[in-house]
């Protein structure tokens, strides 16, 4: 049975991040879950974050799957279950009402508001690629491969499977 104090810690901790994914969802916010839930809390190793990131994002359905994971990882199916209340919450119910608003009163104003965000959410999906390269690309073989993928990704629009799926035969090839 899960600790009260890690449900707890979990529920607080996913309140908070959540405020942060509007416009970017959870994966903006990979270092920050990083820096909490691998090296504050120790509820994961890089590895397992790493895997549980892999599993999440390979996963059909929406990207926020590594929340219920991390939950799971550290405190079993309560963990899990804690963590998808306290994430969706506060941004569907924000959503919602932000939206309504916005609907009734849209403007020049608010569309300038809305452009205005998003180097800022271009910003965190680059601070968490550095994240996830870091923790997993051991070597100058991965760090390369991640950083031609990342350079091509600017310029070829596909799917991001197809990324994964040639960074994985160009590493293949090169062991």
């Amino acid at each position: 049975m899960a600790s009260a104090h890690v449900l707890l810690t979990l529920a607080w901790h996913w309140i908070v991040l959540s405020l942060f994914t509007v416009g970017g969802g959870p994966s903006i916010l990979l270092p920050q879950m990083r820096q909490e839930f691998v090296l504050q809390y120790h509820f994961l190793t890089d590895r397992s974050f790493t895997e549980l990131l892999a599993v999440a994002q390979a996963a059909p359905g929406p990207n926020f799957l590594i929340v219920p994971l991390i939950g799971f990882r550290a405190a079993s199916w309560a963990g899990a279950i804690v963590s998808m209340v306290a994430f969706l919450i506060f941004p569907v119910t924000i959503t919602f009402f932000a939206g309504r608003l916005l609907h009734q009163h849209d403007n020049e104003w608010t569309a300038r508001f809305r452009r205005a965000f998003r180097p800022v959410t271009g910003g965190l999906w680059i601070a968490s690629g550095i994240v996830i390269a870091s923790a997993t690309d051991h070597g100058a073989a991965p760090l390369g491969i991640t950083i031609g993928v990342g350079v091509l990704s600017l310029f070829i629009d596909i799917s991001p499977m197809w990324w994964c799926l040639i960074a994985a035969a160009v590493g293949a090839a090169l062991a």
